[in-house]
């Protein structure tokens, strides 16, 4: 049976991980800095088609 990590060892996993992920979104933040209004601009397209699929739907929904 295998016994569970100590405490510190995951804490020291965890921050590695958190680390990796802050450096990877500064790279692609760095290298495109218009990724922000990409990903705007397609949160504003898919609500406008749920708005649309809802508005065109038969069924009312309560």
């Amino acid at each position: 049976m295998k016994h569970a990590a100590p405490a510190t060892r995951q804490r020291g996993q965890s921050t590695i991980e958190y680390t990796v992920v802050v450096i990877a979104v500064v790279i692609v933040l760095v290298a495109r800095p218009d990724v922000i209004t990409d990903i705007v601009e397609a949160l504003k397209q898919a609500y406008a088609a749920f708005v649309h699929a809802i508005s065109a739907s038969d069924i009312l929904v309560s």
